[in-house]
């Protein structure tokens, strides 16, 4: 596992960061979520060449934790590549987030962020309805500058 409080094992986060960000890798997300006895460790939930449907179909079912995904942008003529990064702070439900571990998130996001650090946006997650795949890209988009989705001049 990762530890994102001395950041032992650095290399788990690098290497899914690393393949999400090549162009020539499957890989479009991945997700970390905590091991909450030990409130510093993440592991890799899980991770997929999916779409931003298939990383929140992941993420909903997860304890609280982060996750970087790739999403296309644009329309033919340009696509582009945008990334976000997710912290996935579950509310109520099984997968609550323990108050312990919530108070060190922001600690951790900063560690993760070492890693994960080229990212167009960040998004809280905090239930289920707020992993909004077309919102989410609509903000994504928004805040990338030109859109080029199918305007008619």
């Amino acid at each position: 596992s990762w530890n994102l409080a001395n950041r032992d094992n650095d290399n788990i986060g690098q290497e899914h960061y690393d393949a999400i960000r090549s162009d020539s890798n499957e890989e479009r997300w991945a997700f970390f979520a905590y091991d909450y006895p030990t409130r510093t460790q993440v592991q890799c939930s899980g991770s997929g060449s999916g779409d931003i449907e298939e990383f929140f179909a992941h993420v909903k079912d997860q304890k609280g934790g982060y996750g970087f995904c790739r999403v296309e942008t644009g329309d033919e003529e340009s696509r582009r590549a945008k990334f976000f990064l997710a912290a996935w702070v579950p509310e109520s439900g099984p997968n609550k987030l323990p108050i312990m571990v919530k108070g060190n998130m922001s600690v951790h996001k900063a560690s993760f962020k070492q890693i994960f650090r080229d990212f167009n946006s960040e998004f809280t997650f905090s239930n289920e309805d707020d992993l909004d795949a077309s919102g989410v890209l609509a903000t994504i988009v928004k805040a990338g500058g030109a859109n080029y989705m199918g305007q008619q001049s």
